[in-house]
């Protein structure tokens, strides 16, 4: 393997930690991307402990790309493969979480989801708290359609890497309990895309609001948050946070149940 793919290598590896010490400092440090708190509450028990145990398992992304990497897949480094290879991952990887995420709420496979959800309100470290096995299932699901790609199509490492790179930041962002986009976001390409309030609403009332980047596939298959953009407005616009886990506005439901 060249140097280049060892670094890009490295900064998956250690990236979900690094971001999860930048929301650390940001909340100690009382920086200015903290100031529109999500939930106004406190940590419970010892949430931070768990989590960061979990947390050990979370290289397993640059592992699994590496061990590929290493058996001769992803081989191709044009520009064009890479922009080709940057958009199919990005496109799949938007498919495969919502729908697997969402078969994770299933009764029968909970279980594999179930160490993520015990985090009800979101800290530094919740990005990166999952059990081993949904860390597994997520990655190789996400790798496997393009290692078979390659059999046709010469795909791009730095394509796939710059992905999961952008997806450590993205994540870590969406499990962070502050916002931080402007105030009339949703007006526009907050239609698209999801926030950080987004994602807490999934952790709070433990369903709906499924998508990883964006809203789109909630908002086909009906399983976004009625009450959504207004309680966005709250958080803000108003500056008023939320002050307990289920609260809602108005009679707020998904738009048709999941």
């Amino acid at each position: 393997m060249t140097t280049s793919e060892w670094v890009f290598l490295g900064i998956i590896a250690v990236l979900g930690h690094a971001m999860s010490l930048f929301w650390y400092l940001a909340k100690k440090y009382d920086w200015r991307i903290c100031e529109r708190t999500i939930y106004d509450l406190p940590v419970k028990g010892r949430q931070f402990k768990r989590e960061l145990l979990n947390s050990i398992h979370t290289p397993t992304h640059a592992v699994i790309l590496g061990l590929f990497l290493w058996l001769g897949y992803f081989q191709n480094t044009s520009w064009l493969s890479f922009i080709v290879t940057a958009i199919a991952t990005t496109v799949w990887a938007e498919i495969w979480h919502y729908f697997s995420h969402r078969t994770f709420h299933l009764n029968s496979l909970h279980w594999i989801h179930a160490e993520h959800h015990k985090s009800h309100l979101n800290t530094p470290l919740t990005a990166i708290s999952f059990s081993f096995s949904e860390k597994l299932i997520f990655d190789i699901g996400m790798l496997l359609p393009f290692i078979a790609a390659d059999y046709f199509v010469s795909v791009n490492f730095f394509g796939v890497a710059g992905w999961f790179i952008g997806y450590l930041i993205i994540n870590s962002f969406s499990h962070a309990n502050f916002e931080f986009r402007a105030a009339g976001y949703n007006n526009h390409v907050g239609k698209i895309l999801a926030t950080t309030t987004y994602h807490s609403l999934h952790h709070s009332r433990y369903t709906g609001n499924y998508g990883l980047g964006t809203r789109v596939l909630d908002r086909i298959f009906a399983t976004e948050w009625e009450d959504y953009e207004r309680l966005y407005d709250r958080v803000n616009t108003e500056r008023q946070p939320l002050t307990h886990l289920r609260e809602k506005v108005g009679r707020a439901a998904l738009r048709s149940k999941c």
